[in-house]
């Protein structure tokens, strides 16, 4: 299967820069962003077309501009397993160019996706000349790092109200009525339950758990409104302060 599926048009650096959505070249003025914009490369994908598969050269960053991209591993026994879901502004193919080591995961479009793409010999000189990019991708490492070792600490603790408690939090929210907030789930139930490192029937129970106890409301189309902040945020701390 090849890397990606793409097409050679360059990010247009006059249009909704892909790079100024991303930490990674905040740092830089925009007419350095624009400059970095011409070395990237546009790559759309469909829902479900997969960006990389398992060991794949994975000699390019790949940022999200639009859309949503799944990344997952699967077990030698077929299972699935999702590690997160990248959404814009988020990248992948930073530890390939750090380690030069291949993905021990596949990614895939859940919705049409845009991404801008650099490959690892063009950001290795974008490094060089802007030296504040290299800290900005270390501080990117870390902090999944961090969320992987506290996501490892709930799942040990068998706690999964707790993960699904910060699993909500995290999400993108709006406000709503008397401190309510709205959020939606970005991936089907099934894959959620994937993410949680639990079943389907156990995110089942308890959604319907936190429904009948008021700390929110389940809307259609994977639409959640939070109307006990307060409540959900303490269950999201049990694991850590245990």
């Amino acid at each position: 299967m090849p890397l990606a599926v793409s097409t050679d048009v360059d990010a247009d650096p006059a249009n909704d820069l892909c790079v100024a959505r991303v930490p990674l070249f905040q740092g830089l003025t925009h007419t350095q962003q624009v400059e970095v914009a011409g070395f990237a490369r546009t790559v759309r994908l469909d829902a479900v077309e997969q960006a990389y598969i398992a060991g794949s050269d994975m000699s390019q960053l790949m940022v999200v501009h639009t859309g949503q991209v799944k990344i997952a591993r699967t077990s030698a026994a077929g299972h699935e397993q999702v590690i997160r879901v990248l959404g814009p502004g988020d990248f992948i193919g930073e530890s390939a160019f750090l380690t030069g080591t291949r993905p021990d995961h596949a990614a895939e479009a859940l919705v049409y996706t845009e991404l801008c793409v650099f490959r690892h010999a063009d950001l290795g000189r974008l490094v060089e000349k802007y030296p504040s990019i290299g800290p900005c991708m270390l501080q990117g490492v870390s902090q999944r790092l961090e969320d992987t070792e506290a996501r490892l600490a709930s799942v040990i603790s068998g706690n999964v109200s707790s993960r699904l408690a910060d699993c909500l939090l995290s999400l993108p929210a709006t406000p709503g009525p008397r401190g309510a907030i709205d959020v939606t789930l970005p991936l089907a139930k099934k894959d959620i339950a994937l993410l949680l490192s639990t079943t389907p029937e156990s995110l089942s129970r308890q959604l319907r758990k936190l429904t009948d106890t008021g700390v929110i409301s389940q809307q259609e189309q994977g639409r959640i409104t939070i109307t006990d902040v307060t409540a959900l945020t303490a269950l999201s701390t049990l694991t850590r302060r245990d």
